[in-house]
């Protein structure tokens, strides 16, 4: 059932909510911004785990056009396109915007306010048909794709139609593309969106997936052990109590090292090596104030520049890579880097071997893909995921949801998917998201609820290949090294599509798993897809 939308032609106050009561998704207790703030944040509309949150920001736009724009701003959320205007318009157009296209089209206003006040026009009332179309014919000549120059000209028709429906219409002109027709104001065809995302090379998604696989598999253990044994340090130093015994071990600890010139445990903050006080208070028991004051008053600070040393965890390392184990030990230092590379080994698998939309695999819990039960006779079926649909979920009146709905047909999980899953359910609590944001941002550093972001997510893949790429080279194992892909950027859409063009040339994948080539070869029919294909 869709709400009745809000009398928009009334007059917003400096305190009227910016979001009305029916536009805030299920569950969301946050502040909701208010109409004279500076910033418009739309998380209160916004369901989908795994994108950005957009936010407006008003000291963006030109101080003459700042209060206009923002009452048309206030109209376009909190009203509707009218029926008889979406009559007349492709089916593509929808009465409302999800929040990320919100943003975009208020951001394209922006844009035209900043152009306006470069040629001297400070209203919107200024701004007729014909400016309208000089505008436009800038735009079209700018070298921008034919898709996205489309889409400037419709968010300014919205600004036409919503400044109309405020409470205090500016008159902006009409947009001259509404009675002459678009094409003239559109550049020739040029490729684009998702499907002109050229597959990854197979030179480089091969050694890629190996690299993603191994980590899943062969890594993963002695990682998730280190960042528990990491993290009991940590607690451990933080409650430590200074007294007469822990100053004694503690100067024992430091008299062993000194005594033998031995390395000093060490780590980097903001670039700098400096003393690792943590580590050393929790293998010592010592407080925190005892270390920092006694290393200071015994020369290690600089010491430590001289014997930077180590910070092993006293946990065994069972992965191998290439027949030996790929650690002598895993360090204190390192075990947030590690379960970094950890969780986007997961994704790589599971965004290629299924061939999810990278926000599809950004929601997905914990508990999506249960053991299959056996049959009467005793036969186990195939692993299933059952996943939610964002991009192309819509209610009833065809607006997007941003909470999505549950895919109609799930997906097919081969081995390395379920095991990727399974070691994903060991990073988050029962029931979470898999890439819950509080269990791989490690800092902690953002607010609110949600998975990694798509973009996110791309840029850790990147780190993963730089990654992947320093481990190799440093063990000589030169023909490990994931090579360059001659597109550039891996980023998230193109695992989705290099496994559609695997499939359409029927193309085989060599996967060596545990550090030893197993060439066991998965056909594109058997990497991902709905259990209905």
């Amino acid at each position: 059932m869709t709400a009745t939308p809000a009398h928009v032609r009334v007059l917003p106050g400096p305190d009227t909510p910016v979001i009305p009561a029916h536009r805030i998704v299920d569950g969301y207790t946050g502040p909701i911004a208010r109409y004279a703030a500076p910033a418009w944040p739309l998380i209160p509309m916004n369901a989908n785990p795994g994108v950005t949150h957009s936010t407006i920001h008003w000291p963006t736009f030109p101080d003459t056009f700042r209060e206009e724009m923002r009452l048309a701003a206030w109209a376009l959320i909190n009203g509707e396109l009218p029926a008889v205007f979406l009559r007349e318009r492709h089916p593509t157009w929808r009465s409302r915007q999800a929040p990320k296209s919100l943003c975009q089209t208020i951001g394209t206003w922006c844009r035209l306010s900043v152009w306006l006040t470069d040629r001297g026009i400070t209203t919107l009332s200024a701004c007729t048909t014909q400016v309208l179309g000089e505008y436009g014919r800038h735009v079209r000549d700018s070298g921008t794709a034919r898709i996205t120059v489309h889409s400037v000209l419709s968010s300014l028709t919205r600004l036409w139609v919503f400044d109309q429906l405020s409470g205090r219409p500016s008159g902006i002109g009409c947009p001259p593309w509404e009675t002459e027709g678009v094409d003239d104001y559109l550049p020739p065809a040029s490729p684009g969106g998702e499907n002109a995302a050229e597959a990854i090379a197979e030179q480089t998604m091969g050694p890629l997936l190996v690299w993603a696989i191994r980590t899943v598999e062969e890594f993963s253990d002695d990682i998730l052990s280190a960042w528990a044994e990491r993290n009991r340090l940590h607690a451990a130093a933080a409650d430590n109590s200074a007294t007469p015994a822990s100053r004694a071990a503690l100067r024992a600890f430091m008299d062993r090292i000194d005594a033998g010139q031995l390395p000093i445990p060490t780590t980097q903050w903001l670039g700098r090596t400096t003393i690792a006080g943590a580590y050393i208070a929790a293998h010592t028991g010592a407080s925190l104030g005892q270390v920092y004051s006694a290393t200071r008053a015994h020369g290690w600070r600089q010491a430590a520049l001289d014997r930077p040393g180590p910070c092993p965890l006293r946990v065994p390392v069972t992965g191998k890579l290439g027949g030996i184990p790929w650690r002598e030990a895993v360090d204190y230092t390192e075990a947030g880097f590690l379960m970094r590379q950890l969780g986007t080994a997961c994704f790589i698998v599971i965004a290629y071997l299924t061939g999810m939309r990278p926000g599809e695999a950004a929601g997905l819990r914990s508990g999506c893909c249960p053991d299959p039960e056996p049959d009467s006779a005793g036969r186990t079926g195939r692993h299933l995921i059952t996943s939610t649909v964002y991009k192309t979920a819509r209610d009833e009146d065809g607006n997007h949801r941003s909470e999505g709905e549950v895919r109609d047909a799930p997906w097919v999980a081969i081995a390395p998917v379920v095991n990727a899953i399974r070691v994903l359910q060991r990073m988050v609590p029962p029931g979470r998201l898999l890439f819950d944001h509080h269990a791989h941002d490690l800092r902690g550093t953002r607010a609110g609820t949600g998975s990694l972001t798509v973009h996110t997510l791309g840029t850790r893949v990147e780190d993963f290949i730089t990654w992947a790429n320093h481990e190799a080279t440093a063990r000589g194992l030169a023909h490990e090294v994931i090579p360059p892909d001659p597109h550039g950027r891996i980023g998230t859409e193109r695992f989705r599509r290099s496994l559609a063009c695997a499939r359409s040339v029927s193309d085989q994948v060599a996967v060596r798993s545990a550090g030893v080539e197993t060439r066991s070869l998965v056909s594109p029919l058997q990497l991902a897809g709905p259990a209905a294909a």
